[in-house]
């Protein structure tokens, strides 16, 4: 379950001004107290006319679908059927040994071993070169990386909330900031016909229903058997 709190648009920034290849914008979410930002920042935020926000991230647009900076975004702009993609930062496991952090099955607790039963073993190769390569897998930091669950079907979208009910679990720990863009995956697009484009607005489409469910899930609030 995803809740879009405090959404807006910041800026846009043209192909030129980002990278040359594709135009971005600048997206803010969770409002914050001046005080923990820039002057830059709060000047940013001043001429976008929004409060300023915790997180700051950046989407990539095609060139018609450019939206006025302080726009807000709701849940709405995604709906039911459709495939996300969500990113954010993993719960932090701190300093782990191999057999958590890369699931590595241990020594034998028996025969003659001595206090090596969690230990990784031999960590090189023998021969020529007698050295440790790139990568390879020993004790270190777990977590606190930012991970992606590609591919996540939104069953349902409660527009008086701004709540999205999708596929599966996420990453990062609870009421963490999520990044929820379209799914990149080519066998996942979207069949939906019409989507809101290139977002959701309110003036324009009006009030929605409350919650707004996919074709193949049954609404919990209608009744499983009718008599007749």
């Amino acid at each position: 379950m995803l809740q879009v709190q405090d959404c807006h648009v910041i800026k846009h920034l043209t192909k030129e001004e980002h990278d040359g290849h594709t135009a971005v914008l600048l997206v803010g979410g969770k409002n914050v107290s001046p005080f923990y930002r820039s002057e830059e920042e709060v000047d940013m935020f001043r001429n976008a006319g929004v409060p300023p926000k915790q997180k700051l991230t950046k989407f990539k647009i095609s060139d018609n679908a450019i939206i006025k900076p302080g726009t807000p975004l709701y849940a709405a702009h995604f709906r039911p059927g459709q495939y996300v993609d969500v990113t954010g930062k993993s719960i932090g496991k701190g300093f782990q040994g191999v057999m958590k952090r890369w699931g590595f099955k241990g020594q034998p607790a028996t025969h003659g071993q001595t206090k090596t039963h969690r230990r990784p073993g031999a960590s090189g190769p023998g021969g020529d070169p007698a050295k440790v390569f790139k990568g390879k897998k020993m004790p270190g930091k777990m977590g606190n990386t930012f991970k992606t669950a590609f591919g996540l079907k939104i069953w349902r979208v409660n527009t008086k909330y701004n709540v999205l009910y999708v596929h599966g679990s996420v990453p990062g720990h609870r009421n963490c900031l999520l990044k929820v863009r379209d799914t990149i995956l080519p066998t996942k697009s979207s069949n939906l016909v019409n989507p809101p484009f290139p977002t959701y607005f309110t003036e324009e489409e009006g009030d929605l229903a409350e919650d707004l469910y996919d074709d193949d899930l049954f609404i919990h609030t209608d009744p499983s058997l009718t008599l007749t």
